[in-house]
């Protein structure tokens, strides 16, 4: 019993990974990008900044502090206060960019609010919608 469940969920989570996958390159192929570009690891971030008309200090700083935090901080040790910081700075970058990239791909396709409170806090559903129903990508204003 234990081995079908596990197998099951196993499933589900292969299942949603690949959709999630799909959804972004239908995304990005609608955007005027090729697909495959969504595939490659930290690229299909730059890319997707470059869609939805975020300045590449964003993604800049995000590699910067996903270095620093993964890379540094691991052989270095810091005070307390230090990481505690840190953590703070990160979750509050990280939410803040993630706000600002959801409400502006939501604007590039010609989503509304509600749209945009989908996006944020059901994020495996919402993206399907975005890519696989009839909403078209309109390039951002500078």
């Amino acid at each position: 019993m234990d081995l079908v469940f596990t197998l099951i969920c196993a499933a589900l989570v292969v299942a949603l990974v690949v959709l999630t996958e799909v959804s972004e390159w239908k995304i990005f192929k609608k955007a005027g990008e090729k697909g495959w570009k969504s595939l490659i690891p930290f690229y299909s971030i730059f890319i997707s900044h470059h869609i939805v008309g975020m300045k590449h200090i964003w993604f800049v700083l995000e590699i910067a502090i996903w270095t620093f935090e993964t890379i540094i901080a691991a052989f270095i040790e810091f005070p307390e206060w230090f990481e505690l910081l840190f953590f703070i700075f990160t979750t509050v970058f990280t939410l803040v960019n993630a706000v600002i990239h959801t409400s502006k791909m939501c604007d590039c396709f010609g989503k509304g609010t509600a749209f945009k409170l989908g996006m944020f806090f059901v994020p495996y559903i919402f993206p399907m919608i975005l890519a696989f129903g009839s909403a078209e990508y309109k390039k951002p204003e500078d």
